[in-house]
């Protein structure tokens, strides 16, 4: 009968260990997930960077040729007046 006992026993830690095996993979597989989704959002907030910095570069040079038009033209007015 001690046997029994013993047996139960170490069926009920089986069980539970079981159980907080799956529950330790479904929390992994989740950290997994949510690791994959950091990444990727990491990696597009690098390529919106990036697309950011060429339109103010380009903003950057637009900006200065209109100023070089815009003296151009101040200069031919005040040579014509």
């Amino acid at each position: 009968m001690e046997n029994v006992k013993v047996f139960d026993t170490l069926e009920r830690k089986i069980e539970k260990l079981l159980g907080r095996l799956r529950s330790l993979q479904e929390e992994n597989e989740k950290l997994r997930a949510d690791l994959s989704a950091a990444r990727k959002a990491e990696k597009e907030a690098g390529d919106s960077r990036g697309a950011v910095e060429k339109l103010e570069k380009e903003q950057e040079t637009v900006r200065e040729r209109l100023q070089k038009l815009i003296e151009s033209l101040e200069s031919a007015e005040s040579k014509n007046s």
